[in-house]
């Protein structure tokens, strides 16, 4: 009740002033058709560098009411930055209002018209990497993982979110997704509000498939930003072709009414759930937790899932060169994972 007039109040605060609960502004409108950039947007701040180019922050980072949107060039490592949204609104309030000049018109005119990719797979990575380091493994790394079969028709888009951190510092980690669910928010509604023009897509090509890869604590950021959608009543919408839950650190109950994923057919037409039990991070986030995590102990209410929820051991294809990341890093190492069931979720095939 109290987050529901909290929200009522801050609704009218806004409705009364005319101010729009997300501001956009374009910081570079030039042209780039090269294959060597790809999409990132990150809720870190931008900070001075000595040789004046462009870079985010990887400590203090909090919440920060804004997402920026900006191309990284794969050859010179370099970031071109190009688009702010900024949240007017309460951080803590989900924007349900139309956007102008909502930044997914320019993405989807650069990646299915200018250069015909029509897959678009937006990954919620871990928690405690640098943003370089985010930047690396969830774009570099994967990208050069699936050269062979994806990039020609796949953009791999990233959220570089959160604080760079270690280990014995989990409980900070799970704060920085709570309070980054609120700026993923953002992200979430610019997709929503333009997936919904129906007068655009019906003069442009609709035959673009969008997924979801969340990664070890990135599952713990969708699971808190669904929560706190649903306590705000904003119903879900249907936008993504695949979630996709990769060593996923949310508790292994997620899937039970009131536990965020409950609903999350309805936002997804199907939903992977990959389980490794020999996730020995996993194992030490359980014993920090005192319940069992999802990625290493799959769901317990399995029975109840509906068909389109697809939950897959993948155990026993876990091998020796998954070990230097204590078996939690398996996206990017195992090669028969590469090969078959993840491959199969990003291009939005079915398993055998």
């Amino acid at each position: 009740m109290k987050h529901l007039l909290y929200s009522i109040f801050l609704w009218l605060l806004i409705s009364e002033s005319g101010q729009s609960q997300i501001e956009t502004e374009w910081l570079d409108t030039t042209t780039h058709k090269e294959r060597t950039l790809g999409f990132f947007f990150t809720n870190r701040p931008l900070k001075r560098t000595d040789d004046g180019t462009t870079a985010f922050r990887n400590r203090w980072t909090r919440q920060t009411g804004n997402l920026y949107f900006s191309l990284y060039n794969f050859e010179s490592d370099s970031i071109i930055l190009k688009y702010r949204a900024t949240k007017t609104c309460d951080k803590k309030v989900y924007p349900t209002e139309p956007v102008e000049n909502n930044v997914f018109y320019t993405v989807y005119n650069n990646l299915r018209i200018d250069k015909g990719i029509k897959n678009f797979v937006f990954v919620i990575p871990g928690y405690g990497k640098t943003f370089e380091k985010q930047l690396n493994d969830f774009m570099f790394r994967l990208q050069k993982v699936y050269a062979d079969s994806l990039r020609a028709n796949t953009a791999i888009i990233t959220f570089a979110w959160g604080d760079q951190a270690v280990s014995p510092f989990y409980y900070k980690g799970k704060r920085s997704a709570n309070r980054a669910a609120n700026d993923f928010s953002i992200f979430q509604h610019l997709l929503e509000d333009f997936m919904a023009d129906s007068v655009f897509f019906a003069n442009n090509p609709n035959d673009i498939t969008i997924s979801l890869m969340c990664t070890s604590m990135g599952n713990q950021l969708l699971k808190r930003y669904l929560i706190k959608r649903e306590k705000q009543g904003i119903d879900l919408v249907p936008v993504y072709q695949k979630i996709a839950f990769i060593g996923s650190d949310a508790g292994n109950d997620s899937f039970k009414d009131g536990k965020g994923f409950h609903n999350l057919t309805q936002m997804s037409d199907s939903v992977f759930v990959y389980v490794n039990r020999k996730d020995w991070p996993l194992t030490m986030s359980q014993y920090l937790n005192m319940k069992l995590r999802m990625g290493r102990a799959g769901v317990t209410n399995l029975d109840e899932l509906p068909p389109s929820v697809l939950v897959i051991d993948i155990t026993d294809i876990i091998s020796w060169e998954d070990l230097p990341a204590l078996g939690h890093d398996y996206l990017l190492r195992n090669k028969e994972i590469k090969s078959a069931s993840l491959k199969s979720s990003l291009k939005g095939e079915k398993l055998p």
